[in-house]
């Protein structure tokens, strides 16, 4: 039985795509996020790269299939005063060309039109919404209930965006807040590439409760992260 259990598990291994990842790690990002979607990756057969607003260009998005933008801080100007509206527009080229579009809690807001709809300050622009809004009134970290493909979960959030109750043209629903019905996550085309936002941190492992004082007794979320990374096009 352990053979076939060793041998199960080989095959697995062998047919899981390798990938070639970019994760943003530069301004606004928090300490340790970007580092824990990195670990979601095989090091023995994926690579990837961190990026920032000193790297971030062209050349580097064409050596990679999936950009990840990570959590970040409460104010995502903080990221987009640090690039260059080049730089912007090359991430859009890049989805639009077939690449994935990975964009966790900071991440999901930094994709949608605006930083601010009534300051017309331009995001990224990778999703018809013109602006995201925090699902809680309060930044504290907090286990929100969600609604993923029929499971109902406990979510780290901390100030996670909803993405409104109707999703834009050509969107799938992942998720949704139980008590709102906002969408929590959901996929979205992007020219022949893909975008997929994810308000609350999935990606949490167990040392984000502990440090936060959020109880364990519902479990972690990180298959459905696994989940939302598996959509992606290899």
């Amino acid at each position: 039985m352990k053979t076939l259990l060793a041998l199960a598990l080989l095959l697995f291994t062998c047919s899981a795509p390798a990938r070639d990842v970019g994760i943003f790690n530069g301004a606004g990002v928090c300490p340790g996020c970007a580092e824990a979607v990195a670990a979601f990756f095989d090091p023995q057969r994926d690579t990837v790269q961190y990026l920032n607003e000193s790297n971030l260009d062209s050349a580097r998005l064409k050596r990679i299939s999936l950009y990840v933008q990570p959590g970040g801080s409460d104010d995502i100007d903080e990221t987009l005063d640090a690039l260059r509206p080049a730089q912007i527009q090359a991430l859009r080229r890049f989805v639009a060309d077939g690449g994935g579009y990975l964009g966790i809690c900071a991440g999901a807001y930094l994709a949608a039109r605006y930083s601010s709809a009534a300051d017309k300050k331009p995001a990224y622009g990778l999703i018809a919404l013109p602006e995201l809004n925090a699902e809680t009134a309060s930044a504290k970290p907090s286990l929100l209930p969600i609604r993923w493909g029929g499971r109902e979960r406990m979510a780290y959030n901390q100030s996670g965006p909803h993405m409104g109750k109707t999703p834009p043209p050509g969107a799938s629903v992942l998720a949704r807040y139980r008590d709102t019905r906002r969408i929590a996550a959901l996929s979205v085309p992007y020219g022949r590439g893909k975008v997929v936002l994810i308000g609350p941190h999935l990606e949490a492992d167990a040392s984000w409760y502990r440090e936060d004082g959020l109880s364990l007794a519902h479990g972690l979320n990180q298959d459905l992260f696994r989940q939302a990374l598996s959509s992606f096009p290899d």
